[in-house]
């Protein structure tokens, strides 16, 4: 079942779903709602029927829903969302930064990041088997970066139905809510039990990691594609520097790798693939080996630290390593972020050792 309500630059994706239902090529239900916050709740209503349920959106939309992103994920409900990444307003902006994802990081969310359209295609896929395993059982996100991919054409080998329905089982729902066996979902919880709720959420999603790389695994099996589980790493796994970053920018430092190599510089990247739950453990055994971080956040926590540095950094220092992370905020509101900027700026950095 889909429940949506179209907004730029995720609008393409609920047209794609609607005609594809329309014609008969997807068997589902479609809901054509009036607001995003409604296209939440309908999906919520979905989910807690024992339904495979399906949204996207994107930016002032994500935050029309906020209120049931919430409930959703303090619900424990399993659902796929594709998040358009897109700038938030004012000023008022249709291209892409990671601010919105940043909104939903505490809301009990799983949140994958895809650095091209193929991985986008198989990360949905993927999603749906990790947020309805009955050790996950929580929401998620397949967060891509709009525009630079919702708007741009790329090379995509899609899977077959038959690959699909060999890869992703049944739902298998635990519970269902019916009308003839009528109960209440939410309902005011003592403190004692909301801490036990909130427990199991913190357990929830330290066994998702698992499932993730579990289900990672299982598809490149199938697909020969290997997109790395929690974290993707590329270049030198001793470099002089290593350059963190999350979607489509973190593709474009694996090319500013290969130009720092080109100039005898020792560079390598850590992409985040799994936001939350975050690989604390993964990122701080690939990064003891590192003489420097410099982290690429594309978006802000305001009176603080970028939210992707102060994680790293959160990394480093509950694994007892001691390495500079430089922060280096680039790409918010659209701006073009190049390999060659990248490489400059990791230059710099490594210019400037002395000072560390």
């Amino acid at each position: 079942m889909i429940a949506a309500y179209p907004i730029t630059p995720s609008t393409p994706i609920i047209e794609a779903m609607s005609s594809a239902i329309e014609e008969g090529r997807l068997r589902a239900e479609f809901i054509p709602v009036k607001s995003e916050h409604s296209a939440m709740a309908g999906t919520i209503g979905g989910a807690a029927a024992g339904a495979r349920v399906f949204t996207s959106t994107s930016s002032q939309g994500l935050l029309y829903m906020m209120e049931m992103i919430y409930w959703a994920g303090y619900g424990r409900l399993p659902m796929v969302i594709a998040l358009v990444n897109r700038a938030l307003a004012p000023g008022w902006s249709i291209w892409v930064d990671h601010q919105d994802a940043y909104s939903m990081r505490d809301a009990g969310w799983i949140q994958l990041f895809a650095k091209n359209n193929q991985e986008a295609h198989d990360l949905t896929i993927q999603v749906f088997k990790i947020s309805e395993n009955h050790d996950v059982y929580m929401p998620a996100a397949v967060n891509i970066d709009g525009f630079v991919l919702s708007h741009v054409a790329g090379q995509v080998v899609s899977a077959t139905q038959k690959m699909v329905d060999d890869f992703l089982p049944p739902l298998d729902p635990l519970f269902k809510m019916d009308p003839t066996d009528p109960v209440s979902f939410g309902a005011l919880t003592l403190p004692e039990d909301y801490k036990l709720l909130r427990q199991d959420l913190l357990d929830s999603m330290q066994r998702a990691k698992k499932i993730i790389t579990d289900v990672s695994q299982e598809w490149a099996e199938i697909t020969g594609r290997e997109w790395g589980a929690l974290i993707e790493t590329y270049g030198s796994l001793n470099p002089d520097i290593g350059i963190v970053a999350m979607g489509t920018i973190a593709e474009e430092a694996e090319v500013a790798v290969d130009l720092l190599d080109a100039q005898g510089i020792n560079a390598g990247t850590i992409r985040i693939r799994s936001f939350r739950p975050f690989p604390i453990e993964e990122v701080a055994k690939i990064a003891k080996n590192y003489g420097a971080l410099m982290v690429i956040d594309r978006g802000f926590s305001f009176g603080s630290q970028p939210p992707l540095a102060m994680e790293i950094r959160n990394a480093l220092y509950m694994n007892n390593i001691h390495i500079p992370v430089f922060s280096k905020p680039m790409g918010y509101g659209g701006a073009d972020v190049t390999y060659r900027e990248i490489a400059s700026v990791a230059e710099t950095i490594l210019k400037e050792e002395k000072t560390w």
